[in-house]
């Protein structure tokens, strides 16, 4: 057995909103049971669970996967504390279920409650970390100090940026599942002229944060084909160089984080660039979708300001990416957001999202974090089997 024969039956995004009345237990608990109802199973069928605890109560040690295990009344035979959330949960549980660990998990995360303190930032993007806090430094800075290396080196990506950031949050302008659902349209000159974060980002090139919860679940082939739409794990791969944000990122070390981890999913999936037909990108900010679009190969390195001037035609790519509005205009829920991206590859390879379904999508990709973090990961997702 191997991971194309494992297979994501069920996924479930809660309403996602800039603050929402309810704890962030209650919304993840929403997630994952909407989740295991939208596979047709239940909870009896799950024997593997990757979830940062939100508490209250349980363990202080995060994430918890098995405060999770306690509240669901579930006897696991495996947890993944890692990295419980996105692609890298979703490779995880497919190796545990390839190698007969368990055979059904579920993947939960989520957050709320971030705004309370009324802080200009939210804490979690503030970090008690050597070189953030202290200096007063966040998220956003470690992006932007390699992005402006990167502007330096090729100045039309600036307007490119925004080109993207425009786009993307056009989509979410569209999706009324959306947290910026009806702002905008938005236009190049909106970004640029948006107050200045941190140079080179203007409040309109970073994604919002935001509360809600995600959750998915996968399982074995023999399970997988009994419900009702799954959607099989062509390939996907994680490439990991320093702890986020600690370390302040440098350019030369950082920039092509990805590059391996997109050769390899690419391989294992048997298929290529072309094939594609939407690419949901971890769109922490504007020129973090440039540097994916080269590091995964869609266009050579610099390129990308090019590749978006020349398919980018109207308001549609040639390559659709972000379709549901993404981490800028969608939602970005903390340890649900890499889950977020999963969930909406997941509605377009089922042909259920709605005005905003491309067409025929047969496959998909994936990608969480990137180059501030310092580290990458991609996933290859499809209608069929490898």
């Amino acid at each position: 057995m191997s991971i194309h024969d494992v297979a994501i039956v069920g996924v479930y995004a809660t309403t996602q909103a800039k603050r929402q009345q309810r704890s962030a237990l209650s919304l993840c608990l929403e997630a994952a049971l909407g989740a295991v109802e939208d596979a047709g199973l239940s909870l009896a069928d799950v024997d593997g669970i990757a979830g940062r605890w939100p508490g209250p109560g349980g363990t202080l040690m995060h994430p918890g996967s098995m405060d999770w295990a306690t509240l669901l009344g579930r006897e696991v035979t495996w947890v993944q504390d890692t990295y419980p959330q996105g692609v890298p949960a979703l490779l995880d549980a497919a190796s545990a279920i390839a190698n007969g660990q368990c055979n059904t998990v579920l993947v939960v995360g989520g957050q709320a409650g971030i705004h309370d303190d009324k802080d200009s930032v939210a804490d979690y993007t503030r970090p008690e970390n050597e070189f953030v806090a202290p200096w007063g430094a966040f998220t956003a800075v470690h992006f932007a100090l390699v992005a402006q290396r990167y502007l330096d080196n090729y100045p039309k990506s600036r307007t490119a940026a925004a080109r993207v950031a425009a786009y993307i949050r056009n989509q979410g302008s569209k999706n009324p599942h959306a947290v910026m659902y009806g702002r905008g349209p938005y236009e190049v000159e909106d970004i640029l002229a948006a107050p200045r974060i941190a140079t080179p980002f203007t409040l309109l090139d970073l994604c919002l944060a935001t509360e809600g919860a995600a959750a998915m679940v996968i399982t074995r082939k023999e399970v997988a084909r009994n419900t009702r739409s799954p959607v099989w794990l062509l390939g996907g791969a994680c490439e990991w160089y320093r702890q986020q944000y600690v370390n302040p990122p440098r350019y030369e070390d950082v920039w092509t984080i990805g590059r391996s981890a997109a050769e390899r999913a690419f391989r294992q999936a048997g298929c290529s660039r072309q094939d594609v037909d939407v690419a949901q990108l971890y769109d922490i900010n504007s020129f973090e979708v440039l540097r994916q679009l080269e590091v995964i190969g869609f266009c050579e390195p610099g390129e990308a300001a090019d590749f978006i001037d020349e398919n980018l035609n109207g308001e549609k790519l040639s390559l659709p990416i972000n379709t549901d509005g993404g981490l800028m205009s969608y939602s970005h829920i903390g340890w649900g957001g890499p889950t977020l991206k999963i969930v909406e590859s997941v509605h377009q390879l089922r042909n259920e999202a709605a005005e905003r379904q491309v067409p025929g999508a047969a496959v998909a990709l994936a990608t969480g974090a990137g180059s501030g973090a310092q580290y990458h990961n991609i996933a290859l997702l499809g209608r069929e089997a490898a």
